[in-house]
């Protein structure tokens, strides 16, 4: 879980970076959630999130004042934000276990709610449904979202395969290693550097690469190099800092770029469809499940996610 280490380590709070950071505070996340939680006549619930990332289900429980605990479990690095760590709530006990497969995940509590959004699928199903059916209270509820073959958020993610430009992105990275070069040969002096004829050139190249990316209608840009652009861009804020900071930025952009198209092979690769779903409710009813109900979520009348709930 490398790449999605990568992702959450940036302070990211939902599976889609800032794209669909509202689904899950305001949108259909929010509501699926706020309506599972307000169903439950429990004073205190223990729930446990699958595939947690940075705790992105907290804050609806925070808005909705629950009373209780929450353990989150995802096999990546991940962290509580900071935001969520600011509004601490004496009524909801927290705690992430990071780095830890659900598999592996161990626990002498049952609990009420055990949810995921878009998390349990990246594990070996064949260990984490036993586990987690004997992680469930006896009135428990599992209730999942799972990616969909057919939702906006697959599409976008075979969309973003084809923007990765790997060829172009690293130029335009030796280009702000020559130009960090250069200003390392200047020992740091800005002046001294724009009299370089290397570092001139290569900066032309950067803001020609960049214009011919960001000069278009939005509907016609590259979403990847947009991004990508701004990560050199952001190389030109940091040009003053220290020599050994400038060379960790550099050397961090393409790996993060790699690591994102990685994040999207995944997301592809374990959207499920309507036969797929079909196999993972017998894989549901292996492990030892009851009351199964399985069917698609919409937004704005396409499908979104595989809304699951069992006992």
């Amino acid at each position: 879980m490398e790449a999605w280490g990568n992702f959450w380590q940036k302070g990211h709070s939902t599976t889609f970076g800032e794209y669909y950071a509202d689904g899950y505070t305001k949108g259909y996340i929010a509501d699926w959630w706020s309506t599972i939680v307000s169903q439950r006549e429990e004073k205190a619930l223990n729930i446990l999130e699958v595939g947690c990332g940075n705790a992105s289900l907290v804050p609806c429980l925070l808005d909705l004042n629950i009373k209780g605990t929450y353990t989150g479990v995802d096999a990546a690095q991940v962290q509580l934000s900071e935001a969520v760590q600011k509004r601490g709530n004496h009524n909801l006990t927290l705690s992430l276990h990071s780095e830890t497969g659900i598999e592996k995940f161990q626990s002498t509590e049952q609990f009420d709610l055990i949810a995921s959004v878009y998390g349990l699928e990246y594990s070996p199903l064949e260990q984490s449904l036993p586990l987690l059916k004997k992680l469930l209270a006896p009135d428990g509820q599992l209730t999942l979202l799972m990616h969909h073959a057919k939702s906006v958020i697959t599409e976008m993610s075979v969309k973003a395969l084809t923007e990765f430009d790997f060829d172009q992105m690293k130029k335009i990275v030796t280009y702000i290693n020559d130009i960090n070069d250069e200003l390392n040969q200047c020992q740091g002096d800005l002046k001294a550097l724009s009299k370089s004829p290397k570092a001139e050139a290569a900066r032309e190249s950067v803001n020609e690469f960049i214009s011919s990316v960001m000069n278009k209608s939005t509907a016609e840009r590259n979403p990847i190099l947009v991004d990508f652009s701004q990560s050199v861009l952001a190389f030109f804020k940091k040009i003053r800092q220290p020599e050994h900071q400038r060379r960790d930025f550099i050397d961090s952009i393409l790996p993060d770029f790699h690591a994102s198209k990685e994040r999207f092979v995944q997301m592809v690769n374990v959207a499920r469809n309507d036969t797929e779903i079909k196999t993972f409710q017998t894989q549901l009813t292996d492990a030892g499940f009851t009351n199964i109900k399985i069917n698609p979520i919409n937004n704005e009348g396409v499908p979104v996610a595989w809304n699951v709930h069992a006992n």
